[in-house]
């Protein structure tokens, strides 16, 4: 008792009412900022898991700003520079995919890709007979949704994810985005292995809050970032039309 009554006597120590308040609000704001941080995490855990557990989704992929060339290989061959302007695709489960896409090379190119397994078909241009052949080099199906690699390695190494948006926490008809950073390296199974990021790149997840969806991911690569005459170069990849029918042909046996 001795003790609290010198605490509070008139020649105690006082201490000033705003430190008090600042100390309580660093607290109560790193716990704050801890917790998002695990439900962040858990978040994204639960899309990946979604993802992986999906019996089909479409994917709609387009590059803005710089663009940013692609590591194809076509029958052995380095191809030349090429970029990609946009491209339709479906996964069926387990290991079946079919992307439809526009090329950037000396003119807009289009072409088809079948993927069984470890087979390949070509169609090129798009609407061509397809021909079977190991048409690229690396080109995995697998790759974004294999425990360990792709989407999954992504959302495990991610630098500090965080919500951006906190207000869509309490709308269960909003998205949530979150925003963290990669490792480059990463990010070439979310693309099949088209792409080989050199740098770091800054990640803008949409995750459904209604039923935990991926809805988008915007990857930003940052060694295309700091030249002021130049936009840099994102990838926009949007998730659609889960667990939708098949909605391409296959090539013919």
């Amino acid at each position: 008792m001795k003790v609290c009554q010198s605490i509070f006597a008139g020649n105690a120590v006082r201490f000033p009412f705003s430190l008090i308040l600042a100390l309580i609000l660093l607290i109560i704001g790193g716990g704050v900022s801890l917790a998002q941080e695990a439900d962040v995490q858990a978040l994204l855990d639960a899309a990946v898991d979604r993802l992986q557990a999906a019996e089909s989704f479409k994917l709609t992929i387009t590059q803005t700003g710089e663009p940013y060339p692609l590591a194809l290989t076509f029958d052995g061959v380095n191809m030349l520079p090429a970029s990609l302007q946009s491209a339709e695709a479906q996964y069926i489960s387990p290991d079946e995919l079919h992307i439809s896409a526009l090329l950037q090379l000396f003119i807009p190119l289009s072409l088809d890709i079948y993927s069984l397994g470890e087979q390949q078909w070509l169609s090129f241009p798009s609407g061509a007979a397809w021909l079977q052949l190991p048409a690229f080099e690396d080109f995995n199906v697998n790759r974004l949704l294999a425990p360990g690699d792709g989407i999954e390695y992504v959302v495990d190494n991610l630098n500090a994810p965080r919500i951006i948006d906190a207000e869509a926490l309490v709308d269960e008809d909003a998205t949530w985005t979150l925003q963290a950073r990669a490792a480059g390296a990463g990010i070439s199974g979310l693309l099949f292995g088209f792409i080989e990021p050199q740098d770091d790149v800054e990640i803008l997840a949409t995750v459904t809050a209604a039923d935990g969806h991926f809805a988008a991911l915007e990857i930003t690569m940052l060694e295309t970032v700091g030249d002021p005459e130049k936009e840099p170069s994102v990838w926009h990849i949007l998730f659609h039309d889960y667990d939708g029918p098949r909605d391409f042909q296959t090539p013919s046996p």
